[in-house]
């Protein structure tokens, strides 16, 4: 059970936003310092010659500087802790010293850059070794000096010079040792502070922040998200039947279970939310920058399923559900409070409901999310039934007349739902990581469907599988299973080619050019797909194993139709065939599409001006009619 506890956050042995250690030694400091000066400078007038211009008035002088500490430690503590006081203090103490100096006869002495230093030392020392060190050094100069002048034949009164020299060093002494004492206060000061913060913004139990914290923390996501146009999501979740724990099992379990999966909770966040503990087993979850509503539901059921493993209370196994209530700002409210309000409304809807599920505040944002959860979770079984079946698009070499290869493109036939689009599940793939077994199995399916069309005599045929981002990430070996493929398939690597969309390849990392390079080297094609409709870049062109350019079909669709359309595509099929690779044109819908991309060079293309995507036998009898006519 250890491991379910949760410590507390780093947060509480952190100085939290806006406190700093030197919380009140400046005004102390400061009177500090100006004592230090007054007594320098009265033991500079003790020992000032009879005929100095200040002889006869030294001890009314002294008095004067005694009288301006008491008015230091009587300033209230706003002037003192005033950020321009420090440096009115600074030119003050310059000035009196200067003046005291030169009345007192000294004002030529070569003791004058003395006096200076050691005030300097006294006010820059950190600790009382330092102190003693510097201070040490300043009276070895200083009997050099005296020696020195000495030496030179002045009469100089030996008694006073060495009288100072043990004065200075208690001097010193006395104030190192009150400086590190007014630090040591500041520091046990700031302690404290810290432990009011905890107390006052920290759930003790959990180390959580507490409601309080929390809603501060929405303020200033709020005022980020407006100024950067971005959603907040807040979630409030409660624990389903905790009070049947708690009175079941006592308080002391249950205040371990709300630990544990305090601790889960965590887990299933960013480092840039946070996750509080409101009250009792109610918990708020701040959900910044999120790309839609969406996500926070994805997000929601993430917990939920975190929630599903049972704990060990005591010898007890205890299985935990929770209720989740969802707002989004700027679409539910726009303030902290109403927020979190609408969310614990939201949860209540689900508390009242059955229990264990998740609600947004808007009905309509309600529904639309769990259509995508509920589409989700058919979209996870649809693998295992067996629902999902590959159409193929032929690619047409202009030249000869003849289907060269064709592109994969998966279908989902749901029992329920009939045929659902890929624009509708597609994405919920991507989002969900579903994407990443459904393309294994595509993969798997067109590999196989290849062989069986190269065994039938369709020599030559390359079959395109269109790639996610997902899988070209470290964790996920494309390679690996790439090559395993091929070899449980028997298809050649040359007839097998993987699409990449532009923007993946922009936004790729020297491990998925590794990665690229290494499918290469197995004998597989690359293409880009969508090009043009990223960010285009002879560079990467350049650096990538490519063999195939795909145009995008908006460039396609405007290349009779408008100038500039015509020009971009001719430029992007110039370009292509300079640096010998196949271009293909996506999204051909008319005649006059393919005369324009021949007379410019095009050497393939794909669109329903020549076919649709077709299911398995239907492409393979086009196949079959594309080489009796080649033959003819």
């Amino acid at each position: 059970m250890a491991n379910d506890v949760l410590a507390a956050p780093p947060l509480l042995r952190e100085a939290p936003e806006g406190v700093t250690a030197a919380v009140a030694p400046n005004r102390v400091h400061f009177i500090q310092q100006q004592a230090l000066i007054t007594v320098i400078l009265s033991y500079q007038l003790l020992f000032s010659s009879a005929d100095a211009p200040i002889s006869g008035i030294k001890e009314y002088v002294i008095l004067g500087l005694l009288f301006l500490i008491v008015g230091l430690m009587v300033l209230p503590a706003r002037v003192v802790e005033a950020t321009w006081f420090p440096v009115t203090l600074a030119l003050g103490d310059t000035v009196i010293t200067s003046v005291m100096i030169y009345l007192s006869g000294n004002a030529t002495s070569d003791m004058y850059f003395t006096y200076f230093l050691i005030i300097v030392i006294a006010s820059t020392c950190r600790t009382l070794a330092h102190m003693m060190v510097l201070s040490t050094i300043v009276c070895v100069m200083y009997t050099a000096m005296v020696y020195m002048i000495h030496a030179g034949g002045e009469d100089i009164p030996w008694e006073s010079h060495f009288l100072r020299i043990p004065f200075l060093l208690i001097m010193a002494t006395f104030y190192g040792l009150t400086t590190e004492r007014v630090r040591k206060v500041s520091r046990e000061k700031s302690d404290l502070l810290l432990e009011r913060n905890a107390l006052t913004n920290y759930d003790p139990l959990t180390g959580l922040p507490n409601r309080r914290l929390f809603t501060d923390l929405l303020d200033k996501a709020l005022e980020r998200a407006l100024r950067n146009d971005q959603l907040v999501g807040v979630l409030v979740l409660d624990f389903d039947d905790f009070k049947r724990i708690n009175d079941t099992l006592g308080h002391t379990m249950g205040d371990l279970l709300l630990t544990a999966v305090a601790a889960r909770l965590t887990s299933c966040f960013r480092k840039s939310d946070t996750v509080a503990r409101f009250s009792g087993d109610e918990f708020g979850v701040m959900l910044e920058n999120i790309a839609s509503p969406d996500y926070a539901a994805r997000l929601a059921q993430k917990l939920q399923a975190a929630m599903a493993p049972s704990l060990s209370l005591g010898g007890h196994e205890v299985v935990v559900t929770a209720s989740i209530g969802i707002s989004v700002y700027p679409l539910d409210a726009s303030d902290a409070d109403t927020l979190i309000k609408n969310a614990n409304t939201a949860m209540n809807h689900v508390k009242a409901q059955g229990k264990n599920a998740l609600q947004f505040f808007k009905a309509d944002m309600n529904v639309r999310a769990v259509k995508r959860l509920l589409l989700e979770n058919k979209l996870s079984k649809a693998l295992e039934s067996e629902e999902l079946f590959l159409h193929y698009q032929p690619q047409l070499d202009l030249s000869t007349g003849r289907i060269t290869g064709v592109e994969a493109l998966a279908r989902w036939q749901h029992p329920e739902l009939g045929l659902v689009p890929p624009t509708q599940f597609i994405p919920v793939a991507e989002d969900s990581g579903l994407i990443v077994p459904i393309g294994e199995w595509t993969l798997r399916t067109a590999c196989t469907h290849g062989k069986a069309w190269h065994d039938a005599g369709y020599h030559g045929l390359i079959v395109s599988v269109n790639l996610s981002a997902r899988q070209l990430t470290p964790q996920y070996d494309l390679v690996q299973l790439v090559a395993r493929v091929l070899r449980e398939t028997g298809l050649d690597a040359r007839f097998l080619e993987l699409e990449l969309t532009e923007g993946m390849i922009v936004n790729t990392s020297e491990s998925t050019l590794t990665t690229l390079h290494a499918l290469r080297k197995l004998g597989v094609r690359l293409c880009v797909d969508d090009f043009g409709t990223g960010y285009s870049s002879l560079n990467y062109l350049k650096r990538f194993p490519l063999n195939t350019l795909k145009i995008d079909k908006a460039f396609v669709q405007d290349c009779t139709t408008t100038s500039d359309g015509a020009l971009i595509t001719k430029a992007i099929v110039a370009l292509g065939n300079a640096l010998k690779m196949k271009v293909i044109a996506e999204g051909v819908g008319s005649d006059d599409q393919i005369t324009f991309l021949r007379e410019n060079g095009c050497s393939d293309i794909q669109g329903f001006a020549f076919s649709k995507p077709l299911p398995l036998d239907e492409v393979t009898d086009l196949l079959k009619r594309s080489q009796t006519r080649s033959a003819q």
